[in-house]
């Protein structure tokens, strides 16, 4: 009788394969530390900009201050109203923030909870306005706006950029509901609960790290924006701090220094929230990740 012997594949000891998995995690941090450092270094020349004289700006741009300025944000501070810009931009911000959230969520909730036909199609509708960029609507919005007295007010910006973000809200929404268990709603259901009360009480606790992702995606899209408020917003006092950077360019010169700090004004309070809310968004992005 002949014995056939079977090949036994090779394995390296464990010892071996955790060095090359620990080499391989050191290869990775330091790639990864190299891209930080790199999307960094606008923002580290931005504040150097800013913590210079003009006169030294003008002798070495890009070098480090021969010393600390701190009279630029005093000066932007004091001539520029930044206060009563930041307060605009908070407002239109919040407000339409909660409105495309809470819009948003509920049709979400709509489309992923509730048995209704063509709910596939009514989502791939709130999809639609996502391939046409906000240019191409601008004067007919601008046309209504000016009808109905919308121009010059808080209420107008925020109607336009919730309609702007309610599309990627619904977008995430859906995907991380779906997610959920059918069945979580259907006891709440079979005891007696409302849709309302599974969505606010179920559904929305559930929510918390996409909530904190779109919060920052969308309150960007509000904060920094320049071409809507330039163009629905001509009162002196409804400028929002992007705005305000356009006040420091002159005709003929301009002063990059106050430019520069002004900057750093528009963001320091949306890394201050990513700050607060990275947790949940880095939850967030790793749950869509692996479930979208």
């Amino acid at each position: 009788m002949s014995s056939v012997t079977k090949a036994i594949p090779y394995q390296e000891p464990k010892e071996k394969q955790k060095s090359k998995k620990d080499a391989y995690s050191v290869v990775n941090y330091i790639i990864l530390s190299a891209f930080s450092l790199i999307a960094l270094v606008p923002f580290f020349i931005l504040v150097i900009v800013s913590l210079k004289t003009r006169s030294d700006f003008m002798k070495h741009p890009l070098s480090l201050p021969s010393t600390l300025n701190f009279q630029n944000y005093v000066t932007v501070f004091t001539r520029s109203s930044i206060v009563r810009s930041f307060l605009n931009s908070a407002v239109i911000t919040a407000g339409s923030l909660v409105l495309e959230l809470f819009v948003g969520t509920l049709a979400s909730y709509a489309i992923t909870k509730m048995n209704f036909k063509r709910a596939g199609f009514f989502a791939a509708l709130f999809l639609i306005p996502m391939i046409f960029p906000v240019q191409t609507i601008t004067i007919p919005v601008y046309v209504i706006y000016k009808n109905l007295g919308l121009l010059n007010s808080y209420i107008g910006m925020i109607i336009i950029y919730a309609a702007i973000g309610i599309p990627m809200v619904v977008f995430m929404m859906t995907s991380f509901m779906k997610t959920i268990p059918f069945q979580i709603s259907e006891s709440a259901k079979i005891d007696g609960a409302s849709h309302f009360v599974i969505y606010a009480r179920l559904i929305m606790p559930l929510m918390k790290p996409v909530i904190s992702t779109l919060t920052v995606i969308c309150g960007l899209t509000a904060w920094n924006d320049f071409y809507l408020p330039q163009i629905m917003l001509t009162k002196t006092t409804l400028k929002t701090l992007p705005l305000k950077i356009y006040d420091f360019f002159g005709q003929y010169t301009s002063d990059w220094t106050l430019i520069c700090t002004c900057i750093v004004y528009v963001i320091v309070p949306i890394i201050i929230l990513y700050c607060f809310l990275q947790r949940n968004i880095i939850d967030g992005v790793a749950a869509g990740a692996v479930k979208g």
